[in-house]
């Protein structure tokens, strides 16, 4: 663009959307399975140093070492992080206001990324538990989000 913004005579403006289907691949079509058809979160297991991961990853980020198993955690969690979103992006899975909550499931090393509801009760240190959707579809959007626990 030039500096006044408008677009020069060999330049056009707008958006392209596009379609897609990809292959989550063994290890995250695994968990995402396990997500829809049964509401359990797995974990990656690392062959060298034990570590858990969630999400689940074909290889490990400390150590770099292969993942030899899958495992059950949570489904309880800790939240470690949040941020209050009022407005909610484009394609959002749930109408603001929400949180963002980091959560550290029970036998997990790194923490998921997922949603809460605007809720005060919502804090760090405090224990929540994923609250499934009853339409599944295989995504990790197939947790609504979590609440507190009780």
């Amino acid at each position: 663009m030039s500096e006044s913004g408008s677009l020069k005579p060999d330049q056009v403006s707008g958006e392209a959307r596009l379609e897609y289907r990809w292959a989550a691949g063994g290890t995250t079509g695994e968990f995402l399975q396990a997500l829809r058809d049964y509401r359990r979160i797995l974990g990656a297991v690392c062959g060298g140093c034990g570590m858990v991961a969630v999400p689940p990853l074909s290889y490990c980020e400390i150590c770099g070492g292969d993942t030899d198993e899958l495992r059950e955690v949570g489904p309880r969690g800790v939240v470690t992080s949040w941020a209050r979103v009022i407005e909610a992006p484009q394609g959002s899975p749930v109408e603001a206001p929400f949180r963002y909550v980091l959560v550290l499931l029970e036998g997990a090393d790194t923490a998921l990324v997922h949603l809460a509801p605007d809720d005060d009760r919502v804090d760090v240190g405090v224990t929540v538990v994923p609250e499934f959707r009853e339409g599944r579809s295989g995504a990790v959007t197939d947790i609504k989000w979590f609440v507190p626990e009780g």
